[in-house]
């Protein structure tokens, strides 16, 4: 009964790992996911500051442009 008891106990733990494959799956593409916006995130960050900077320095410039003008 013992020898039943633990092949039995056996074939159950070998099949426990198999059930779990598809959250498994689940759940490293979600962190791949959480991994890959956690570092684009600076990456948009720098570009956002760049255009930002971009569009102030044409700004200032076109200040400058007017500024000119007038002066004339």
């Amino acid at each position: 009964m013992k020898r039943r008891a633990s092949m039995l106990l056996l074939l159950v733990a070998g099949l426990l790992p198999h059930t779990g494959c598809d959250s498994k799956t689940d759940t490293v593409t979600k962190g791949r996911e959480a991994v890959k916006e956690v570092v684009t995130q600076p990456f948009n960050t720098l570009d956002a500051a760049k255009e930002s900077l971009k569009q102030s320095g044409e700004k200032k410039k076109a200040a400058l442009d007017t500024l000119d003008k007038e002066s004339k």
